[in-house]
């Protein structure tokens, strides 16, 4: 924790990039050096922030900010977050007074934020959801028994809030929207699938007024999941759904990713198509690497003349 080691790759083979291009690409800049200036703080995916994990994480989070900024002569530290991490840092930033953020947060950039949660969740959750490998590989019910004890799944379930009318499961005749929950979890035979989502569901993914600049990149144009059609029949949830596709970047659905227009501070919006517009691959795209590198340098720059 404060290191790069854990968020460069997503495997230990290093087959799967994740931040290590943003980080190569930091340290073209004056001053920044891994583990002193540039630094690292995973999470465990698997919990929300307000589970006893996500709180000690939060406790963490608070120090690493801390004991980087006096590391780098009391410099403001700016925050990169990716996918998830973006809510997770919304809930921080939230339970931190504004007098704390303007002495050691110098903005936040918000890469491929899941704001209003994002269909796959719901996949997940019903039947399994491999995350791309081949399912003669990987078998969607056997990640399900993993998918359905995380609390983080339920969390990423698309809010009713953003999606109040959207269908996102079909099933034996029946449309199910955000405000079918309950109902979903307990058609879907989820083991304690109503009390994990109890847990979650007034847990925010989004607030617009969180203190601090932000500056907002991500995909679209990618076909994303929107809607699991399973047909009728008594194998309901044991099988794979027919999914109807949307907008987004090709993990989260457009609307989510556009929430971060709304940040009441926002001071860059970006959005990226084509190729290395994905979820993942957005962290790999030069221009996007770019544009985070000439922030940095225009706030030292301005950070000097004061």
């Amino acid at each position: 924790f404060g290191y790069t080691d854990g968020i460069g790759y997503l495997d230990e083979h290093r087959f799967v990039v994740q931040f290590e291009k943003l980080i190569v690409g930091l340290e073209k800049l004056p001053g920044y050096q891994r583990g002193i200036s540039i630094r690292g703080a995973p999470y465990d995916f698997r919990y929300t922030p307000n589970t006893d994990v996500g709180r000690q994480y939060m406790i963490r989070l608070k120090h690493l900010i801390e004991e980087t900024y006096e590391l780098n002569e009391n410099t403001p530290v700016m925050l990169v977050a990716h996918s998830m991490g973006n809510p997770y840092l919304v809930n921080f930033l939230l339970g931190m007074d504004q007098g704390w953020k303007d002495k050691y947060v110098d903005g936040y950039v918000a890469l491929a934020g899941v704001f209003g949660g994002a269909a796959k969740a719901i996949r997940s959750l019903v039947s399994g959801e491999t995350e791309g490998l081949p399912t003669i590989v990987v078998n969607p019910l056997t990640m399900r028994e993993f998918e359905r004890t995380a609390p983080s799944v339920f969390w990423l379930m698309p809010t009713p809030q953003l999606f109040p009318d959207t269908t996102f499961m079909v099933a034996n005749g029946r449309n199910y929207t955000a405000g079918d929950y309950p109902a979903l979890l307990e058609d879907s035979k989820i083991p304690k699938g109503n009390e994990l989502y109890d847990l979650v569901k007034d847990l925010p993914l989004f607030d617009e007024d969180i203190g601090v600049d932000v500056y907002c990149f991500h995909g679209r144009d990618q076909e994303t999941p929107l809607t699991f059609n399973y047909g009728e029949g008594g194998n309901f949830p044991d099988i794979q759904p027919t999914t109807v596709t949307g907008d987004g970047d090709g993990t989260v659905n457009i609307r989510s990713l556009e929430l971060c227009k709304k940040f009441k501070k926002l001071r860059k919006y970006m959005t990226v198509t084509g190729f290395l517009a994905t979820h993942l691959e957005i962290l790999q795209r030069q221009d996007v690497i770019g544009n985070i590198t000439e922030l940095l340098t225009k706030r030292s720059v301005e950070r000097e003349v004061r």
